[in-house]
């Protein structure tokens, strides 16, 4: 799913209002480490289809 930057940044702010310090923290270390993992995704080359799951991976995953 792709949210415009502004909603996203609504949403990061609504969950996180209510965090401790502590809580807080950690969330942003997994936004930060899922960031790094999309550079790296990027740098990857193309996927042969032949390896690919036949469904979408948000399906996949459920």
């Amino acid at each position: 799913m792709m949210l415009p930057t502004k909603t996203l940044i609504s949403k990061i702010e609504t969950l996180s209002k209510d965090l401790t310090p502590e809580q807080l923290t950690g969330f942003l270390d997994i936004l930060d480490a899922m960031a790094v993992m999309v550079e790296e995704a990027r740098a990857l080359p193309p996927v042969n289809d032949d390896c690919s799951s036949e469904l979408p991976l948000s399906k996949a995953m459920h």
